[in-house]
């Protein structure tokens, strides 16, 4: 139970991003801040703490919330990217 609250406060206060996926067919968001691209083979979405990329077919997105959303498709890949770890970035 307390790591239960422990992780709940870290995500309200921290904002940290929750992404789950189901069965390669279905991916659930929290606190998305914005999309970034959209169509039906890649979806781009900038989340709290990261870039996540979505690649597939037939994809479509819809919004339960202002930062909650869930991906629907043929879940090909993934790719998170934490802010600060992009190699062309220069400072």
């Amino acid at each position: 139970m307390k790591e239960n609250l422990s992780s709940l406060g870290r995500k309200l206060i921290y904002q940290e991003s929750v992404v789950a996926v189901t069965a390669g067919r279905q991916v659930y968001l929290e606190n998305c801040r914005r999309i970034l691209e959209y169509n039906d083979i890649r979806i781009a979405l900038q989340m709290s703490d990261a870039e996540l990329y979505i690649w597939g077919r037939n994809l479509c997105a819809e919004n339960s919330s202002p930062d909650t959303m869930t991906i629907y498709g043929e879940i090909q890949s993934i790719e998170w990217i934490r802010k600060g770890d992009r190699s062309d970035e220069t400072s």
